[in-house]
């Protein structure tokens, strides 16, 4: 089942020239085709500059394309982000609980008082921190621990695509192992689609069932993640596997199971 299509998506953004001088346009994103299904985790990967944050943007409604469309599977669907850094993406003046029974009350149509602390705690379960005082901040936790709030925060909203935009990259490499597994559990348990959006191609093919691959606005190579991985088409994919060192594939996978 289609969940999600993108149809020649282009984002342009206009700067005005240096004291009068001609409008530049940075093109952003450049007629860019998607589709991502039911259950899904779909990888884009790319260096810094692809387009790969002003897609999910899009996707979210934070930004809006200068063209293109996007075509949801069924009406009023909606897209969560969890965003890269876990020291920045949570209201420090909040505590856990409060900033999940807010979030889970604009998830379920209801009123903030209504929600329970058997709600609170189901969500924290689903990230592996039930037995957590809800009564903590933020800066509380580890780095690890804030970034499972972030997601327990975007599944109480009850997205129909979670999006995680480079969510392991400012953690450490046991950490990044903690989150990558949690986002499998979630996608197997709950069936979820997800958008996972990482700088780092090995990383990206250890949790996705399909891969695109972005550079400078555009999709230079899209399809299954064996046959990406085993058999690029693009030089670019080929470039961005030249990079992982040798013997790294190994040695750094084998910490995601």
């Amino acid at each position: 089942m289609m969940i999600l299509e993108g149809r020649k998506i282009i984002k342009e953004y206009i700067r005005e020239g240096f004291l009068g001088a001609d409008l530049n346009i940075l093109k952003a994103l450049r007629e860019v085709d998607f589709k991502v299904g039911k259950g899904e985790i779909l990888g884009i990967v790319g260096e810094s500059g692809s387009g790969k944050t002003t897609l999910a943007k899009i996707i979210c409604g934070l930004e809006k394309p200068t063209s293109g469309e996007l075509i949801w599977g069924k009406a009023n669907s909606s897209a969560q982000m969890v965003f890269q850094n876990p020291y920045n993406s949570l209201n420090p003046k909040l505590t856990v609980k409060y900033m999940l029974r807010e979030a889970i009350s604009k998830g379920n149509s209801v009123k903030m008082s209504t929600v329970s602390n058997p709600e609170v705690e189901e969500i924290l379960e689903k990230v592996g921190m039930k037995d957590i005082n809800t009564l903590s901040y933020p800066h509380q936790f580890s780095g690890g621990q804030r970034q499972r709030l972030g997601i327990a925060r975007a599944l109480s909203l009850k997205p129909d695509v979670l999006i995680a935009d480079e969510p392991v990259s400012a953690l450490d490499i046991s950490i990044q192992a903690q989150i990558i597994n949690l986002l499998i559990d979630i996608n197997e348990k709950m069936n979820l689609t997800i958008i996972f959006i990482s700088h780092d191609i090995e990383v990206v093919s250890i949790i996705s069932h399909n891969i695109m691959v972005m550079k400078s606005g555009e999709v230079v190579e899209y399809g299954n993640t064996s046959k990406v991985i085993d058999s690029p088409e693009s030089s670019y994919t080929r470039l961005l596997l030249d990079a992982v060192p040798k013997n790294q594939w190994l040695s750094e996978s084998s910490l995601f199971f």
